[in-house]
């Protein structure tokens, strides 16, 4: 892939074609004439590259194009009918964002499915992780939560942007690099519990199927506020790596209780928010490796 690419204006095209001057022979004895001569055609030359540095400085923070890329999960729909604190299959707008089993959350309440239609969750089982069974209204938001009951690693269903920095499209937790170098890496996971103890998690990269080491990091979720009110925790942090073309890497998770999960939380009213998704990662080129 092109490491960075640029618009060249007119004038930039005038510029990138000087060539080095063709200077005049020097006389045999000093001449002031010819002197004259020599110092205006080498002054007239920097001062081309001159300007040529300062439009290029210019000109690439403006179309400068590295590598990177940004994700995050966008499990979120709404119920198209009401289901009650028993029924095992749940209808909704679409499932599109969601893996095929897993978790999901509405209201106050965490259920695991193990299928999907395109607009129904089916083999549910309600009220899991320490959460109650609950009936809920048609519109309710339902989003996705990731469990942790054994390490696994987060997905992610969203592109903000991306240049060579791509989701893998056969394994949405892996982050797949098309170019070599030094890659800062940043993430944001939102975490909850409805249990009534605290919990350790653990969060930690690896690269091609290996962990990374000194990449992990041990946060504390406390205990729920009650029954209907979870504990939730943001835990975030970064690391630069290395990498090679065609590399990548994935990031995990782990409770120690399997009681907390990595949830997207719907917008809110009350205050006004917008979702908040159960996973943010960025990967963002810094420099060449060492060569």
């Amino acid at each position: 892939m092109t490491i960075f690419t640029r618009v060249i204006t007119t004038e930039e095209t005038e510029l990138t074609n000087v060539k080095s001057p063709s200077l005049p022979l020097a006389p045999t004895e000093y001449s002031r004439q010819y002197q004259d001569q020599l110092n205006s055609v080498l002054r007239l030359y920097f001062n081309q590259i001159d300007t040529l540095r300062s439009q290029l400085r210019l000109g690439l923070l403006n179309t400068l194009a590295l590598p990177q890329g940004a994700f995050f999960q966008d499990g979120v729909t709404t119920l198209t009918a009401n289901i009650s604190n028993a029924d095992t299959t749940i209808p909704v707008v679409s499932t599109a964002t969601f893996q095929n089993t897993g978790s999901i959350f509405i209201g106050s309440e965490l259920i695991n499915y193990t299928g999907r239609t395109a607009t129904s969750f089916t083999g549910c089982t309600r009220g899991q992780y320490s959460s109650s069974n609950a009936a809920h209204l048609s519109g309710a938001y339902v989003t996705e939560a990731q469990a942790a009951t054994a390490p696994v690693a987060l997905f992610m269903s969203e592109t903000t942007s991306s240049n060579g920095v791509v989701l893998d499209p056969a394994d949405a937790s892996k982050i797949v690099f098309e170019t070599a170098g030094y890659y800062n890496i940043q993430f944001s996971a939102q975490l909850l519990s409805f249990d009534n103890a605290v919990d350790n998690v653990t969060l930690w990269f690896s690269q091609n199927g290996v962990d990374i080491d000194y990449s992990a990091g041990i946060g504390t979720i406390p205990a729920r506020v009650s029954a209907s009110v979870p504990a939730t925790a943001i835990i975030s942090w970064n690391i630069i790596i290395p990498v090679e073309a065609d590399d990548y890497i994935q990031l995990y998770f782990a409770s120690n209780s399997g009681k907390t999960l990595a949830v997207t939380y719907p917008p809110g009213a009350s205050p006004v928010h917008p979702i908040s998704p159960s996973v943010i990662l960025t990967a963002t080129f810094t420099s060449a490796l060492d060569v």
